[in-house]
């Protein structure tokens, strides 16, 4: 429990990282919103929340009110030995000592976040909380031990004062870094504490937008220097489902949401005929990859449907078991199976490969977990971020909410939520890899595929990899 933590605040983030095929570029994936921080971080609240217009009796039944609704429909607490009436005494004792309508408002917000769940948070509040917040245009992420520079975005104030991909970020305002890190860590929601740390890491230079962040970082060759760098507003950056061909007749497919809005598209038909564009010009290849890296989800119907074009029959996907409430009872129903069935004119039958990393979220998961546990689909990269919920909407006095309800299941009985989807192959890029703008995951998928066409070939075939299903 966190009863003191009154400087978080919600945000959404996203990075990722596109440049050349040739060069085979880190990509270093985007923040959801699955993983934001609750209220501002330091600074003053706003000025009308800085007095108490809520009466101890009001408080008090806000909290219990909020804490009730959870417990109704939250569906991971045994699974997470949440004691949730330990967290109700916490906060009602909480609350009735808050001095200002903002601390009430943050309390509230960390009684959401005692679940450790990167779908349940608390969405508003009954008046505004935070001023309009930004950072400077470059993405960050922790390789080595050390949060790097790994992107620059083009026509940036960080591009225009020299900062390039490869540098060490010492401090922010004077504050160690890592410390400064280690202090947002506690304040995202996330279900797992890599997708945790490494939102926190993304958001080190997050603040008041159009303020300057005063930054001391260190080149690769020990040289210290600082720089103000400008915090500007928050670009969401054009994502797109698109293929290519590498050597070795390779393909790689990038599928980086499967939420139309995300990509700019009006439906999920519009998606899947995206994806199915894709796949064609990838027909002929021995071999594909799809790079799944950032992918926030989206709807679990659609990454089914671009799953069909994988099986020639039908397979079993993750099912599900949902938190249902009757007459104020909750209640769990029986498990649900999910299968994909074969789609399309044709279907890819050659070896795939897909690239994960801790941003891989949601309905991604699903697809990751369905391909991989089938047998159809090799991961490289990095456990997935292990958070599963479809979410329900709630409300109490102007706080709205959304807690997950339900549980998803792998093909093991295992969770989701709170585990992830494991890489097969372990890759974690190192500095010399993002500042050279090396994508390790990526060389490694190729070499991969190479060596396992190569085997394959000397045995006279290229085997269809759904036979492992």
């Amino acid at each position: 429990m966190r009863p003191n933590d009154k400087d978080a605040y919600p945000w959404g983030v996203r990075a990722m990282r596109r440049r050349n095929l040739v060069s085979f570029i880190l990509i270093v994936g985007l923040l959801t919103v699955a993983g934001f921080l609750s209220v501002v971080p330091g600074g003053e609240a706003v000025t009308e929340l800085t007095e108490l217009t809520y009466s101890p009796e009001e408080r008090h039944r806000i909290c219990e009110e909020i804490w009730e609704k959870i417990g109704l429909w939250y569906s991971y607490f045994d699974d997470k030995g949440i004691d949730w009436e330990s967290v109700r005494q916490c906060y009602l004792h909480q609350v009735a000592g808050v001095e200002s309508d903002y601390e009430f408002f943050v309390s509230m917000s960390a009684l959401v976040r005692e679940l450790d769940d990167g779908h349940s948070y608390m969405c508003d509040y009954p008046r505004q909380v935070s001023s309009a917040r930004g950072r400077p245009r470059i993405h960050i992420a922790e390789t080595e031990g050390k949060p790097i520079v790994a992107k620059v975005a083009f026509g940036s104030d960080a591009e225009a004062q020299g900062i390039v991909p490869g540098l060490t970020i010492l401090s922010v305002d004077g504050e160690p870094s890592k410390e400064r890190i280690n202090r947002l860590v506690p304040r995202v929601h996330s279900s797992t504490p890599w997708h945790r740390r490494s939102v926190a890491v993304a958001a080190v230079l997050e603040g008041d937008l159009d303020e300057q962040v005063k930054v001391e970082l260190e080149s690769r060759d020990g040289k210290v220097f600082s720089l103000r760098l400008l915090r500007e507003p928050f670009v969401a950056e054009p994502m797109a489902i698109t293929a290519a061909v590498l050597d070795g007749d390779i393909g790689l497919l990038t599928l980086p949401s499967f939420s139309a809005s995300r990509l700019g598209l009006k439906s999920g038909d519009d998606l899947v005929k995206a994806f199915d564009a894709a796949l064609e010009q990838l027909r002929e290849m021995k071999a594909l990859i799809i790079d799944m890296r950032g992918n926030g989800g989206g709807d679990d119907r659609v990454a089914q449907r671009c799953a069909g074009r994988f099986f020639t029959s039908s397979v079993a996907f993750p099912g599900f078991q949902m938190r249902m409430v009757t007459l104020g009872k909750p209640w769990f129903a029986p498990r649900i199976g999910r299968t994909v069935s074969p789609r399309g004119e044709w279907q890819y039958s050659g070896p795939v490969v897909l690239l994960i990393d801790e941003f891989v979220i949601s309905s991604a998961e699903h697809f990751v977990a369905g391909m991989h546990d089938s047998g159809r689909a090799t991961t490289i990269g990095h456990t997935t971020a292990g958070s599963s919920g479809n979410p329900i909407r709630l409300e109490v006095s102007g706080f709205k909410f959304q807690v997950s309800r339900w549980r998803e299941y792998r093909a093991d009985g295992s969770l989701i939520e709170g585990q992830g989807v494991p890489a097969d192959i372990s890759v974690s890029p190192t500095v010399d890899d993002i500042a050279g703008c090396i994508d390790r995951a990526l060389i490694c998928a190729v070499d991969y595929l190479k060596s396992y066409l190569s085997r394959s070939s000397m045995r006279g075939n290229i085997p269809d990899m759904e036979s492992a299903a």
